[in-house]
């Protein structure tokens, strides 16, 4: 027979045990009584040693019934701290911590907008932003809400730094905005040629594309707490920051230029040997839209061919390197 490890079961045997020991039988010394003694059913023999006797069930249901409104007592008032749990849960949605996630996953540009203004409104020490996108390719509450951020976290006294495109500088809505930057503290340059968008704060954060699902219809991103890869991050900023104009040079020499950021980033991927096909890929463009920007490029330069085309800027490239090289900066202007 199975000894069981409950002793609120009771088996048939355990009964017929208890049975005989009420009717005064005696049991042999090796009868297994343990189920009964633990449920308090039976004692032992005061006037016979090594035998027992049975005792009044009624006393063992009184002890049970006492030890199971305990547990049950214990179980409603470990459930009544439910919805105290739960009126937390707000509060925890609205002061999140991301200190000790690796990253997250934001597939929608409102869940992305909503993350970038909770920890960009906590920026205390440092926010950095590189913007690649054209003024005329940005959503402009976008571009007013990001303004608004760039100008709160100054006013907190944090350090602020922005990239932009170069053609950004020929955008008088930019020009005014990055005005009231500089004027509030914060640092601006340009650049030419492409970067990544990114967003770091306090050295904490950073904010990037979605480079992982590549669904760039999406407008997704994802939010990196991982601290080793926000400071390697930081430090690909630094290079870029290395690398601009300062933004009073870049207005300065906007009007001087010729071709637009696409037919540049076209022409810099074929300098550097990609084929036209290759070129539209890395850019993330259809080959038309590449062919289109080839043709548009030869028509304001008045060039037939694009082998002329890529002479063409092989030797501008030359002499504009040449150019910020001997103002201290390196990196050229395009035009809108």
């Amino acid at each position: 027979m199975t000894n069981s490890q409950d002793p609120h079961e009771l088996t048939t045997e355990d009964q017929a045990h208890y049975k005989a020991l009420a009717a005064g039988e005696h049991l042999p010394a090796e009868t297994d009584l343990s189920r009964l003694a633990s449920l308090g059913l039976v004692d032992d023999d005061p006037y016979d040693a090594g035998s027992h006797i049975a005792t009044d069930p009624r006393a063992a249901i009184q002890r049970l019934l006492e030890a199971e409104h305990a547990q049950l007592t214990a179980s409603l008032e470990r459930l009544a701290a439910i919805p105290v749990l739960e009126g937390l849960a707000p509060s925890y949605e609205h002061s999140r911590r991301f200190d000790h996630m690796g990253s997250e996953f934001l597939p929608t540009p409102s869940l992305m907008n909503d993350r970038i203004g909770t920890i960009t409104g906590k920026a205390a020490v440092e926010l950095l932003a590189a913007q690649p996108a054209l003024p005329a390719d940005r959503d402009p509450a976008i571009r007013k809400l990001g303004n608004d951020r760039s100008l709160a976290a100054l006013e907190r006294g944090a350090t602020l730094r922005l990239l932009y495109r170069s053609t950004a500088a020929a955008d008088r809505s930019t020009q005014a905005y990055v005005a009231a930057l500089i004027e509030a503290g914060g640092e601006v340059r340009a650049m030419t040629g492409r970067f990544p968008r990114m967003i770091i704060v306090d050295q904490k954060s950073l904010f990037v594309d979605d480079h992982v699902t590549r669904r760039p219809d999406a407008h997704s991103g994802w939010h990196v707490a991982d601290r080793s890869s926000v400071m390697w991050a930081r430090n690909v900023f630094d290079i870029y920051w290395e690398n601009a104009m300062p933004w009073a040079q870049a207005v300065a020499v906007a009007d001087e230029v010729v071709l637009t950021d696409r037919q540049m980033d076209i022409l810099e991927q074929l300098h550097a040997g990609e084929s036209q096909d290759s070129a539209g890929r890395r850019l993330g463009i259809s080959d038309r839209l590449v062919n289109r920007g080839l043709a548009e490029a030869r028509e304001r330069l008045g060039l037939r061919s694009t082998f002329q085309l890529m002479i063409w800027y092989g030797r501008w490239l030359e002499r504009t390197s040449q150019q910020w090289a001997g103002n201290g900066t390196s990196g050229v202007c395009r035009s809108a």
